[in-house]
């Protein structure tokens, strides 16, 4: 029982840290992250209602979607060695339909949005110093239960490889 609870902690730290990770690299980094806190609420399915998504908002909506996504796979690849749960991402993914259903047209096009969006999660994961990053907020937070932006910003520049000049700048 203690190894599942054990795992289950972990995996909420890891879901948590690939989302502050993700949103960190898209400028929008979150204030603090837990574990104890409560999940955000997210929208149930709902009946499929088209919203006018203009000044940005779609963009920002895509933005949300990417970075739930990213936590989704650290989660899965920091405790299931990279392989999806039982079942496959469908119940995992189930708030992120939600969400998408909000500017696609059909639930063929909001599956296919859906898995666009996954493999562009795994590109970002696989940035090089990302995972790293990834793994030290996730390590951060299993120890200490919080991680502020200041915390994140620190370990994710921490990760990340020395940048090098192109030989022809030098």
């Amino acid at each position: 029982m203690d190894a599942d609870r054990e795992l289950e902690r972990r995996g909420r730290a890891f879901r948590r840290a690939g989302y502050a990770v993700a949103r960190l690299n898209q400028g929008r980094p979150l204030r603090l992250i837990t574990l104890s806190d409560a999940e955000p609420a997210d929208e149930g399915p709902g009946e499929r209602v088209m919203v006018d998504l203009g000044g940005g908002a779609r963009h920002r909506l895509e933005m949300e979607l990417l970075a739930r996504w990213a936590g989704l796979l650290s989660e899965g690849r920091a405790c299931r060695g990279d392989v999806a749960p039982p079942g496959g991402w469908s119940a995992a993914a189930a708030p992120l339909a939600a969400m998408g259903r909000r500017v696609t047209r059909s639930e063929d096009e909001n599956e296919a949005y859906l898995e666009w969006l996954r493999r562009r999660a795994l590109g970002l994961l696989d940035l090089p110093g990302m995972w790293a990053g990834v793994e030290a907020v996730g390590e951060a937070l299993l120890k200490d239960g919080t991680v502020d932006e200041r915390q994140v910003s620190a370990l994710v520049a921490g990760a990340q490889p020395p940048r090098q000049r192109p030989r022809w700048l030098q």
